[in-house]
């Protein structure tokens, strides 16, 4: 037990306690980084593998679906799986991308000329016209208007504008 004599006393004890609390949880912090060190490797490279492969990104323009499926299916077992979510793999997997890419182009057939066609039409067809629209016409109404309806819901029937 400690008796503080004075603000300064307080002071300097609020120090030594804040210098402890602030190395204890610099420590814990540590060994809590060491620990998952492994999953944040494979979190980081799950993150680079999409950065440097656009094409696998399932939705993009780019997707490579052919790529994609091949590569899901080659690097199976060695997923690493949390929850049953895969959230990476157990080895570099960049080379193996590369060398998947290159072996589907040179599989891949050469593009076709683009054919030219036979017999065009000298001209298009003409469109047709644009419908008939509806004629507006202005409020031509001569009777008073009544709000005594909306004036009623605030309890005032009988205002009139």
């Amino acid at each position: 037990m400690e008796r503080l004599k004075d603000t300064n006393d307080a002071k300097e004890w609020q120090e030594a306690v804040k210098s402890l609390l602030v190395g204890d949880i610099r420590e814990r912090a540590t060994a809590k980084m060491e620990e998952s060190s492994d999953f944040l490797q494979t979190v980081h490279a799950s993150i680079d593998l999409f950065k440097n492969n656009p094409d696998l990104i399932p939705g993009t323009k780019n997707f490579d679906r052919k790529l994609a499926d091949q590569f899901a299916g080659m690097m199976e077992p060695y997923e690493v799986r949390v929850d049953g979510k895969l959230q990476g793999y157990s080895i570099p997997v960049q080379p193996i991308i590369e060398k998947l890419r290159a072996q589907l182009k040179a599989a891949a057939p050469p593009p076709a000329a683009p054919k030219t066609p036979a017999a065009a039409p000298a001209t298009p067809p003409s469109p047709e016209p644009p419908q008939a629209g509806i004629p507006s016409k202005a409020g031509t109404s001569t009777e008073k208007e009544d709000f005594s309806t909306l004036f009623g819901t605030i309890g005032l029937p009988n205002l009139q504008i």
